[in-house]
């Protein structure tokens, strides 16, 4: 979960250690399992969302992320209880200044976007949800392209990416989606995680790969607390659908 952004990187920062300020209501059954985790050398544990109480040596902390201590250097098993379905409460104060900030080189053209989407409609609590509707068919109906071999895009990635090149993978349009939501007030994060996987019937288990890892957003809309928004879908919905090796197919 990435909150802090200087306009060409983002990062985890700081974990805000609680779980949801608002509350947290499950809207599924409790899916119950048991992951195996390689070291990968990082402070996270991995989890099907959303995790209701961390392992052992970890913390649950805000948008139920499982950071511990230390970097994980062998392997470990664990055993956790998640609920696929959810809602979440109000913010925080720390987590919405962290889910609005926005560097200063935003580009003049990239905030100009965003408000001509708020300006569109009428204010109220639907306004945000417009807003991430107006996103998604820009990206839709503008020849955005998913591609695994991306041109450079200089020193203010999300202008070139939004303007000119709009050419690149999942983790150029979860930054210019959350960019942009941000520009727009509507509380936002990038989430890096892994989506898809290889199921082995014999041993019933999922493996996921590196080769599997993803990245999306989370908007916060009033009434529905984060919600998971795919960029990447409404460009490439094969890459989502089919897994990674789709696109190289």
């Amino acid at each position: 979960m990435l909150w802090d952004t200087d306009g060409t990187t983002w990062r985890a920062g700081t974990p805000i250690l609680h779980a949801d300020a608002g509350g947290f209501v499950p809207r599924s059954a409790p899916v119950r399992y048991q992951i195996i985790l390689e070291p990968h050398g990082k402070q996270w544990l991995y989890a099907l969302d959303a995790p209701v109480e961390p392992p052992p040596g970890a913390r649950l902390a805000a948008g139920r992320v499982l950071p511990r201590p230390r970097p994980l250097l062998e392997r470990w098993s664990y055993e956790l209880v998640s609920y696929p379905r959810y809602q979440t409460g109000a913010l925080a104060p720390t987590e919405r200044a962290r889910a609005l900030a926005l560097p200063r080189a935003v580009s003049e053209r990239v905030r100009a976007l965003a408000l001509d989407w708020r300006s569109a409609g009428p204010p109220g609590t639907a306004a945000d949800a417009r807003v991430v509707t107006a996103a998604l068919q820009y990206f839709r109906r503008e020849p955005f392209h998913y591609t695994l071999t991306p041109p450079a895009l200089g020193n203010d990635p999300v202008d070139a990416f939004l303007f000119e090149a709009r050419r690149g993978f999942c983790e150029h349009y979860a930054s210019a989606f959350v960019t942009l939501m941000r520009a727009a007030g509507i509380p936002s994060r990038v989430i890096a995680g892994y989506q898809g996987g290889v199921y082995n019937p014999a041993g019933n288990y999922f493996l996921v790969r590196q080769a599997d890892a993803h990245a999306w957003a989370e908007v916060w809309l009033p009434g529905q607390g984060w919600q998971r928004v795919d960029p990447t879908a409404a460009v490439a919905p094969e890459r989502v659908e089919h897994g990674i090796d789709a696109v190289r197919r």
